[in-house]
């Protein structure tokens, strides 16, 4: 990633909140899920949190020119659940939420779409665009994400959970 050029600010902050929502829901999914597939969102969600955090405190978002190959490897492990679950013998197809999955498939789609075309682009980055456009697009980017990641989360059963859980006074 040494010879590449950074990536501009309000795009930047665009591709952490959309990593950020597709981590919390890889994450809420996570639990519900037998052990070998917790394992793989587990893994999944942490690798889509992490790389939101240094993506958005680094000019250069970290392992950026294959960013788009492993923003569709989630969307992958779903095919390849598809596939397996609808191939069983057994009967037992394991199934995954359709929205919370289906709202994390378009957030790392977003982001796979976004980095290929800052990649393909390769034009240098304008540094006098300034602190309100980086505000701007993060504000407009978290309410956007949080639109789709919210509902996607009550779907899950960890957002189900959260909501029904009585209190006692």
């Amino acid at each position: 990633m040494s010879g590449s050029a950074p990536v501009a600010p309000a795009t930047r902050a665009f591709l952490a909140v959309a990593a950020l929502g597709a981590g919390l829901l890889h994450a809420a999914l996570a639990p519900s899920a037998p052990l070998p597939l917790l394992l793989i969102l587990v893994g999944i969600a942490t690798g889509e949190l992490a790389w939101a955090v240094a993506t958005l405190a680094r000019d250069r978002p970290p392992l950026f020119a294959v960013a788009p190959a492993l923003a569709l490897a989630p969307l992958g492990v779903w095919a390849a659940l598809a596939v397996v679950g609808a191939t069983a013998s057994s009967g037992t197809v394991l199934e995954l939420p359709l929205v919370p999955m289906g709202a994390a498939s378009l957030l790392d789609l977003a982001i796979a779409t976004t980095a290929a075309v800052v990649l393909r682009r390769g034009t240098p980055v304008r540094r006098s665009a300034g602190a309100l456009r980086f505000v701007s697009a993060l504000t407009v980017s978290a309410c956007a994400v949080c639109a789709l990641t919210i509902p996607a989360l009550g779907a899950t059963d960890a957002g189900v959970a959260a909501v029904t859980v009585h209190h006692h006074h």
